[in-house]
C-alpha cells in the first residue's frame, strides 16, 4: 500500500522536502545508485560521527552554533545534467542549502543539493 504524505505536507500539490531534512532514508532491500537531473549526493567531511559538531580549523564546534556557516562534502553520486562537478569532488556551500539526511543505508551526514546552489570545488591543503 502507498502512503502519501500528510495533506499539510502538500502546498500547490509539490510534497515539501524541507519536513524531511536531518531524517533517515533507509531503502530496505534497495541501493541508491543514481541521482537524476543535476542534484548532487554529497557526504560532508567536516562533521564529526555523531553529526553533532563541525571541524573549524583545529576547533570542534557544535553544529547548532553554525547555522549559516560554510559546509564541505564530497560528492558521491552526481546527476547527468552536473556541468561543473563530478563524482569525488569536494564542494563548498552555505549550510542552509540542501536535504540533510542523518542516514542512508549507514551512510552518515548524507545532504542532496542542486549543483547551482554550491559555490565551487575545494580541496583540502596537505
Amino acid at each position: 500500500m502507498i502512503t502519501r504524505p500528510e495533506q499539510e505536507d502538500l502546498i500547490g500539490g509539490k510534497v515539501q522536502l524541507e519536513h524531511y531534512k536531518g531524517g533517515s532514508l533507509e531503502l530496505i532491500d534497495w541501493h541508491l545508485d543514481k541521482v537524476l537531473d543535476d542534484i548532487l549526493m554529497c557526504q560532508y567531511v567536516d562533521v564529526n560521527d555523531a553529526g553533532t559538531e563541525v571541524k573549524r580549523g583545529s576547533i570542534w564546534v557544535p553544529i547548532n552554533t553554525v547555522h549559516f556557516a560554510w559546509r564541505v562534502a564530497k560528492v558521491l553520486l552526481a546527476g547527468p545534467n552536473c556541468k561543473t562537478v563530478k563524482q569525488g569532488d569536494h564542494i563548498i556551500f552555505p549550510n542552509d542549502k540542501g536535504i540533510q539526511v542523518n542516514n542512508l543505508n549507514g551512510l552518515k551526514n548524507i545532504v542532496f543539493l542542486n549543483e547551482s546552489r554550491i559555490f565551487g570545488v575545494c580541496s583540502p591543503i596537505e
